[in-house]
């Protein structure tokens, strides 16, 4: 249904203007209130679909709204009919628009860009405080009011453990781009606290650089801020920053660093030394401390990052089997690939990176794949030092792979890595055919 100037819907609502016609569900109208109940200018949101599952959608967004009447963080429903066909509600009009309008004076303003981005994980923290996740988080959706930032459309906003869940099983909703990878694989009528962690980390993309969030590219990105939002799109939902917590601690932490606010390297090597002295006093060690440790390291400059990634003695290497700690390793593996890269250390200390390196990869509860990386690393230590013990210990690695599916991933290393020390393996020393394939071909290739 279109609506023009000055049409009266719901026999109160007299139409001044088209607000916005981008929503999924509802057009979005400028109103005045005939009855002079309200006497500002209002937008009003109206079904513009005619399904059941839509109304019923657009129900559901109404009702999940008024819950939040008065909610400074919130857009405020003034005023709805859900029984009116077609169905509306009205809210206050946010005359400054949505967070796309500030995106030049956010990439420009380092303290301005926290000051938002902290605001935005306020806004979706009151919803997940009411066990309610928004699923379609994107700068349009935040609305701004005076200094203030309100979320807004919760038509795909869900109560995790809802009984009503009306989307059909198939259905894939949400902004292309921000869309988190699980749902495509069916869970988005299971979603979980961390999708719209994904899609603020998105959000957050799109408005440092103006570009789609669809790949992510480093170029324009703070390195200590990239990391925070690479981390928070994981494709892997476990390896994201679990809750809003986690995610605002961390930008915290990187714009302490951008910011120049002092003692996040001091507090870097705090919890670098209670690790160790726990290792080395009483044989254990704290696995949160681990895991703050390596989240604060990924936020330093890279100098400090490559001086605190020599100092990492072998009991660090040997803790990461621990179940809690696997999912931070691949971050860990690419802070120390920096320092393995630099190459700002002596030729022994080549075989200290090998032997480190191995230390994970003979774990069999880690990943294949970051087993993998382990080796690749150490390949890479070796080849740079031209260390032959370094080499050894490589050599060790590849020729003990027995199982097939950490086979099939160390043969991509070998290939990738076409290392004149890997060539000189006899193939008939390797127990998988992957790998014992890999060398032949680097041999034929020699």
């Amino acid at each position: 249904m279109n609506y023009a100037i000055g049409d009266i819907i719901d026999e109160r609502f007299e139409v001044t203007d088209l607000c916005s016609d981008h929503g999924g569900m509802g057009v979005v109208l400028l109103v005045e209130d005939t009855s002079k109940e309200f006497e500002d200018i209002l937008a009003l949101k109206i079904c513009r679909e005619e399904d059941k599952d839509h109304i019923k959608r657009f129900r559901r967004e109404c009702r999940l709204l008024e819950n939040f009447k008065n909610n400074s963080r919130v857009v405020d429903i003034l005023y709805s009919e859900t029984d009116h066909s077609p169905p509306y509600f009205v809210m206050k009009y946010y005359e400054d628009g949505d967070l796309t309008t500030l995106v030049d004076r956010i990439k420009q303003d380092a303290g301005l860009q926290e000051s938002i981005f902290m605001d935005m994980i306020d806004c979706i923290a009151e919803l997940h405080a009411n066990d309610v996740l928004h699923r379609d988080i994107k700068p349009q959706n935040f609305l701004l009011d005076g200094d203030s930032l309100v979320v807004s459309d919760f038509g795909l906003g869900v109560e995790p453990d809802s009984k009503t869940r009306f989307t059909s099983t198939t259905a894939i909703w949400g902004t292309e781009g921000f869309i988190p990878p699980e749902f495509r694989g069916g869970k988005f009528k299971e979603p979980l606290p961390s999708g719209d962690v994904y899609m603020l980390g998105k959000s957050f993309y799109t408005l440092l650089t103006g570009q789609t969030p669809l790949y992510l590219m480093e170029d324009e990105v703070h390195p200590a801020l990239f990391h925070v939002i690479e981390r928070a799109c994981e494709l892997d939902h476990d390896r994201r920053y679990q809750n809003l917590a986690e995610l605002k601690q961390a930008l915290h932490s990187a714009y302490n660093v951008i910011l120049g606010r002092g003692g996040h390297l001091g507090e870097v090597h705090q919890l670098l030394s209670t690790i160790k002295d726990k290792l080395e006093n009483d044989r254990k060690y704290d696995s949160s401390e681990v895991r703050k440790f390596v989240s604060e390291l990924a936020l330093a400059d890279e100098d400090d990052q490559i001086r605190i990634c020599t100092e990492l003695e072998r009991p660090f290497f040997a803790i990461w089997a621990n179940e809690k700690l696997e999912p931070e390793l691949p971050s860990f593996l690419k802070t120390y690939r920096k320092m393995v890269e630099s190459g700002q250390y002596g030729f022994a200390f080549a075989e200290t990176i090998a032997s480190n390196m191995k230390a994970i990869f003979k774990s069999a509860d880690i990943s294949d794949r970051t087993r993998a990386k382990a080796l690749e690393l150490a390949i890479d230590a070796a080849e740079r030092m031209n260390r032959f013990a370094a080499m050894d210990t490589c050599i060790s690695m590849i020729t003990s792979v027995s199982d097939d599916e950490l086979g099939i991933h160390v043969a991509t290393v070998i290939q990738k890595a076409q290392s004149s020390f890997i060539a000189s393996i006899e193939a008939s020393q390797c127990k998988c055919d992957s790998v014992r394939n890999a060398i032949s071909n680097l041999e034929d290739d020699a």
